[in-house]
């Protein structure tokens, strides 16, 4: 049985702190890092052999904010018909450091969407794992790359592509590692297009503003991270941050450290959490 420790609390993002998260290989155990790792490889992703599959797409943007083209990897739940009148769920999801738009598939976004979509359990939501690697480490500008290319450029191309997607009450996004501090950092800056946002081992900081802002838009946050992983005190002082403030957050911390293992032995709690927004 799984052992959890749940606080009442909060977290942002704004200075974003190199960690890890990128694809595991031989000589994960032995290069230092910010973080502990305990261990590299994922588990084995959710399996519902009985359960009807979504369709996954890869796809690519053309960005004026990252300069570059962006990898999207889509999940398109069972089906889902992309011109219905608008009203299914879109969750962004973004990658940690030094990884791509293949991270949250690996650690088996998909495979656990198709198992709890398949049971009842969470409505269809369409799923979009983005790349943006080029910038994940740039702070600069105003706003950053990162958060012109999600906000500017990625939402309005799924909308147009897709206009069966809802509006904010049903978008949410969230990120593991540094792509955890984006999410949060974004959400922040621009509630009038999330309603939800999840920090998965998230590193960075919010500014005092951008916790009033998600404040004063009632946004759900979660957090979580694992008990060995070195991020663990920063996660849950933004966490009694935002909790000084009023706002309420579901701050979570299992056993683990920072690495797929973890990340994949919870995919199912975080897509819960986004489907509970809606």
């Amino acid at each position: 049985m799984r052992r959890a420790v749940v606080v009442a609390g909060f977290i942002g993002t704004a200075s974003l702190l190199a960690s890890c998260g990128g694809r595991p290989s031989a000589s994960d155990q032995k290069r230092p890092t910010s973080t502990r790792q305990t261990q590299a490889a994922p588990a084995a992703p959710p399996s519902c052999p009985d359960a009807p599959k979504g369709k996954v797409l890869s796809k690519s943007l053309t960005s004026q904010a990252t300069g570059g083209t962006e990898r999207l990897r889509i999940y398109a739940p069972p089906g889902f018909e992309p011109a219905a009148s608008p009203s299914v769920p879109l969750l962004v999801l973004l990658h940690g450091a030094t990884a791509d738009e293949t991270q949250w598939l690996d650690v088996g976004a998909a495979s656990a969407a198709d198992c709890l979509i398949g049971s009842g359990e969470i409505k269809p939501m369409v799923i979009v794992a983005v790349d943006g690697g080029r910038v994940e480490g740039r702070g600069d500008g105003s706003p950053p790359a990162m958060e012109r290319f999600v906000a500017d450029e990625l939402l309005p191309y799924l909308h147009k592509e897709y206009p069966s997607l809802g509006g904010r009450d049903v978008t949410s996004i969230g990120g593991i590692s540094r792509g955890g501090g984006w999410a949060l950092f974004i959400a922040a800056d621009r509630p009038d297009l999330f309603s939800a946002a999840g920090g998965h081992s998230p590193s960075g900081r919010l500014t005092p503003k951008q916790e009033q802002s998600l404040a004063a838009h009632d946004s759900r946050i979660w957090l979580d991270v694992g008990d060995d992983d070195s991020l663990r005190p920063s996660t849950f002082e933004l966490a009694e941050s935002l909790r000084s403030i009023g706002l309420g957050v579901r701050a979570t911390t299992w056993p683990g450290g920072h690495n797929r293992l973890y990340w994949s032995d919870h995919v199912e709690d975080y897509l819960r959490f986004y489907a509970r927004a809606w």
